[in-house]
């Protein structure tokens, strides 16, 4: 066997999870769906996340104690998953041993040593070939498996499939080995099986972007939807459960869930699902806020004896400053992707208590989006920042210059914009830059 996991996902198993940036929204929704779906009958339903936990979603999570969605970092299938651990034989056993295997229906026999480093494969054409060609005159039962054993491709076994095919398709045989990280052995796979590989099972929560979610999703089957954003949703193969509605967040459409099925969440998966409607709705303040997550965060606070009033701005407060992280991690922890027209728009959001670090570290922001703008090739990349205190925001923002030329926000720094009373990126800002790129970038 392997020294460490390469199976990242189980093909058993079906994820609940959020997008590649998770929220205290998208860990929340994860928790509480997944206990749902599986207190109403699913099975090996598992809540999982595409990326770090914020501090925000930490501190609702010790503060229910409660333990973090599996991190599940991609979903692609790789040759891990495409492979059948086979029993070998060792380099210095006859070939008996390889023909005792054949008759039980192998295809081929993987020859490892002691140290388990594949030393090839015993092929039926290889045996084959040894009955034609006697080893310096010694009889075909007295040779070992190394001495006829043939080459086989090997794959890693983290390794994407989708990384492979071409090289796959020009290839003529039609089995392979599996290595781990060292090359050591971990199985055997067939050309049919990667062709045809396992593909996870994905329920996606607080997103139905391809662009948002996990590495590797386009690969996967998605079996449900539930979010309250835009629709942009990946085709599926067949008809599945998919909701959408334009509440403050996905949290509340599970407790919505939850109270139709007469079920109760338990005080930790009610608290943390209270928690991603605070912090998605800032305390019912943001105008995405609706009266029916009002609804759903007073049941939900009832059942895990909390008050709204209290637990909210501590909640709101326990994001980190801006100094906390470097300015390459504040512009991408919490980021969301848009494919608006033929372009590439990133927003991100950061909440803050006080503005006192922007001053200091707005060159260096300015720089890791520049940055970001580069390596991503995208038309526009802005960061904005929340002082939920007070309701209001600031934009740092870099991009093409016909979309900046058309911002139509009080300029008050070196790329930097006043947004007012505005809080919501979903509502607010991501509807005025999509506006501004249709605009920027119309045909002549």
């Amino acid at each position: 066997m392997a020294k460490e996991r390469f199976d990242f996902w189980d093909p058993g198993q079906t994820y609940v999870l959020g997008h590649q940036r998770p929220d205290t929204d998208a860990i929340a929704a994860a928790l509480g769906y997944a206990w749902f779906l599986t207190e109403t009958g699913g099975e090996n339903i598992v809540a999982a996340r595409a990326g770090q936990v914020g501090e925000q979603a930490s501190f609702a999570l010790r503060t229910f104690d409660q333990a973090a969605p599996r991190l599940v970092p991609s979903v692609a299938p790789t040759f891990g998953h495409a492979s059948r651990p086979q029993e070998s034989v060792a380099p210095h056993a006859p070939i008996v041993e390889a023909m005792a295997r054949f008759a039980r229906g192998a295809n081929v026999v993987p020859v490892v040593g002691t140290n388990r480093k594949p030393a090839g494969v015993v092929t039926p054409l290889a045996l084959t070939r040894a009955w034609s060609r006697p080893i310096g005159g010694r009889q075909v039962f007295a040779k070992s498996c190394q001495e006829i054993a043939e080459t086989l491709p090997a794959f890693p076994a983290r390794d994407r499939i989708s990384d492979h095919r071409n090289a796959l398709l020009r290839s003529e045989g039609d089995d392979f080995l599996v290595v781990d990280d060292e090359g050591l052995y971990v199985g055997v796979t067939t050309r049919g099986r990667i062709l045809d590989p396992p593909r996870a099972r994905l329920v996606l929560v607080d997103h139905n972007e391809l662009s948002q979610a996990v590495p590797g999703a386009d690969e996967a089957e998605i079996v449900a939807v539930l979010d309250h954003h835009r629709l942009s949703n990946p085709a599926t193969a067949i008809p599945i459960p998919f909701l959408i509605d334009p509440v403050g967040s996905s949290s509340t459409l599970v407790a919505e869930k939850c109270r139709v099925a007469e079920l109760s969440p338990p005080r930790g998966i009610a608290g943390l699902l209270l928690s991603g409607v605070l912090s998605d709705t800032l305390v019912f303040r943001s105008p995405t806020a609706t009266p029916r997550d009002r609804v759903a965060g007073d049941w939900l606070a009832g059942l895990c004896g909390v008050k709204i009033d209290e637990f909210g701005p501590r909640l709101l407060s326990a994001a980190p400053g801006l100094s906390a992280r470097t300015p390459a991690e504040v512009v991408d922890t919490d980021r969301k992707l848009y494919q608006m027209g033929t372009k590439m728009v990133s927003l991100a959001q950061v909440e803050v208590s006080d503005m006192q670090e922007l001053p200091e570290l707005r060159a260096a922001l300015l720089e890791a989006l520049s940055a970001q703008c580069l390596r991503e090739n995208l038309a526009f990349s802005g960061l904005m920042i929340t002082n939920v205190v007070k309701g209001r925001s600031h934009l740092l923002c870099h991009g093409d210059h016909r979309i900046m030329s058309l911002l139509p926000f009080p300029h008050v720094g070196d790329e930097e914009y006043d947004l007012g009373d505005m809080v919501s990126r979903k509502k607010q800002l991501a509807p005025a830059i999509q506006a501004l790129m249709e605009e920027g970038f119309e045909s002549p």
